[in-house]
């Protein structure tokens, strides 16, 4: 069964995709370039994440058993993905989407019972129970993860590669498959088409569409529902392997947003600070930047694995994974106060000639 969920996912978003293409003008539902952040020279429809969400429910609806806790899960995707789509077409701003993301949240935990209860020998002290702090340390964790996914979605196929890193890390490290695994398989193939056509893949051009803000937020939601559920009490991986499963878009999201906060702007304010504007001015190109972004994630990702497989202990891998973002910080640091004075000295440059 589990290649047909798989096929009628890729099947149903492909046709959502071509469906919606020529529709989307018609309805407003155009990512116009302009913004200083944008990198795109033309209008292109946010449709992906409507065609994933389709695909991902027509299999759903195929396979999966109606309870409860799985009705609540779907509900917490539909919630978001109805609230992207509204933003993407009006720009509802990032208040209402992290009020979405916290109820979407809330649904896992909930009504799914989708909970961390530990942070397992973190420090090296001893397990770390969260207690009663069980559902709002998950909800901050989830929509933290959530909104690093949102962020990161700037360049051509980096939020789906990441994704695809991250569910295929989880399928491997999977005991078996059950309804969780069964829920990535089908994410992947929904989302397969939408990559083919936002990287104009395997001769596929004159079809360029985007995630959108549906899209990122949906498949944050659907990583963190199965992060959580694997380091979960019963889960198949411990809380810190979690971490290096999405630490290109964590490391990327906390120093955006400090940099933001110390320079007295809202931390959910867009701007061209993220490590693959950089990459991408660096290089003068966005699939550049892709590669070396989605290669160092495998790497990160890989070492990850390599730490649970090996059971090196998790504090070791933790503060190994804690030296890695200060070095990311310093590294970051130094680089964009050099990218600034070569700015400025290009500026006077071309000053100088004219």
């Amino acid at each position: 069964m589990t290649i047909l969920d798989m096929g009628v996912a890729f099947l149903i978003s492909s046709v959502v995709l071509a469906v919606l293409y020529p529709v989307a003008p018609m309805i407003g539902l155009m990512d116009h370039p302009g913004e200083r952040r944008k990198v795109h020279r033309h209008s292109v429809p946010p449709i992906g994440g409507i065609a994933i969400f389709s695909g991902l429910a027509a299999s759903t609806l195929l396979s999966l058993p109606f309870t409860a806790p799985h009705l609540y899960g779907m509900a917490g995707a539909a919630l978001l993905v109805l609230v992207g789509v509204l933003d993407d077409r009006f720009g509802l701003g990032p208040r209402v989407r992290l009020v979405a993301q916290v109820v979407a949240a809330l649904l896992l935990t909930l009504g799914c019972g989708v909970t961390l209860t530990s942070l397992g020998n973190l420090l090296g002290f001893g397990a770390i129970d969260l207690g009663l702090l069980s559902v709002p340390f998950t909800v901050f964790a989830m929509v933290g993860v959530i909104n690093a996914v949102n962020m990161i979605d700037g360049i051509d196929g980096l939020a789906g590669g990441l994704i695809l890193i991250a569910l295929g890390a989880l399928l491997f490290l999977a005991p078996q498959i059950g309804p969780i695994q069964i829920l990535l398989l089908t994410t992947i193939a929904a989302l397969i088409p939408y990559l083919v056509c936002n990287l104009e893949l395997f001769g596929v051009t004159g079809r360029k569409i985007f995630l959108g803000d549906a899209g990122s937020l949906l498949l944050g939601y659907i990583l963190v529902w199965a992060l959580v559920d694997a380091a979960g009490p019963a889960g198949s991986i411990d809380p810190v392997t979690a971490l290096w499963l999405v630490a290109i878009p964590l490391m990327d999201t906390l120093r955006v947003m400090g940099r933001r906060i110390l320079q007295g702007v809202s931390p959910f304010s867009a701007d061209a600070g993220h490590l693959h504007h950089f990459l991408s001015r660096v290089f003068q190109s966005t699939r550049k930047a892709l590669i070396l972004m989605l290669a160092v994630a495998i790497l990160l990702t890989g070492i990850g694995v390599f730490g649970f497989l090996n059971q090196i202990g998790e504090a070791v891998m933790f503060y190994l994974a804690l030296a890695i973002f200060v070095a990311y910080l310093l590294v970051a640091r130094y680089v964009h106060s050099l990218s600034r004075a070569l700015e400025q000295q290009s500026r006077q440059i071309v000053g100088e000639v004219t």
